[in-house]
């Protein structure tokens, strides 16, 4: 199977995909960190500019679309092709830090900052057509704990409509979405227990 892992920053895809790949024998597959844009000076994700940041979903959805090309008999996607966009997205509408009353529908944009976002939206449509060919199920991990103290590249609110919008997004997919939810061992659980995750192994 192809599995897709999809969830906001911090919220577990990372360890599962890790355990999950041991035990069944399928490739995990991931795109490099979102860092360090090409043809500037090296910077972390936060810092990056607009035009940066397209650049950085750009390279990491080749990157990604790339590597599960190179298993078509099955793998475990430590994100998807969607989830530089969605980041992307909120981070634009938002920005990285927004109050818990924030809303993308209702955020106002600055005029620079839509013209990027109508850019990431068109992106997003070549992710969501990749995502309904290349993935055979998508595993939701919501947001059930907080992130690790001192580590703040985003708000608790920022994870939050991450979350939202990709709910939103994998509904238009007509590709089976299991959230799956509790400790690392009851997520375990929940995922072997979906129809056809064991019978990858």
């Amino acid at each position: 199977m192809r599995i897709a892992f999809v969830g906001a920053y911090g919220n577990g895809k990372t360890t599962l995909t890790t355990e999950l790949s041991k035990k069944l024998g399928l490739e995990r597959t991931h795109g490099s960190a979102m860092r360090d844009p090409a043809g500037g000076t090296p910077k972390a994700l936060e810092e990056t500019t607009e035009p940066e940041l397209i650049q950085l979903a750009v390279r990491r959805f080749t990157e990604r679309a790339v590597e599960e090309a190179a298993h078509p008999e099955g793998f475990l996607s430590d994100g998807s092709v969607l989830h530089e966009w969605v980041y992307s997205k909120v981070r634009l509408a938002v920005g990285r830090f927004p109050e818990p009353t924030d809303t993308l529908a209702e955020a106002v944009r600055e005029p620079r900052t839509r013209l990027f976002e109508e850019v990431v939206d068109q992106l997003g449509l070549l992710a969501k057509e990749h995502a309904r060919t290349g993935y055979d199920v998508f595993i939701h991990c919501p947001v059930e704990f907080p992130l690790p103290e001192g580590v703040d590249p985003i708000s608790e609110s920022f994870r939050t409509l991450s979350d939202e919008l990709m709910l939103d997004i994998l509904k238009t997919l007509d590709i089976p979405v299991h959230i799956v939810t509790g400790t690392f061992e009851e997520r375990l659980n929940q995922i072997l227990s979906i129809p056809g995750v064991s019978d990858s192994a």
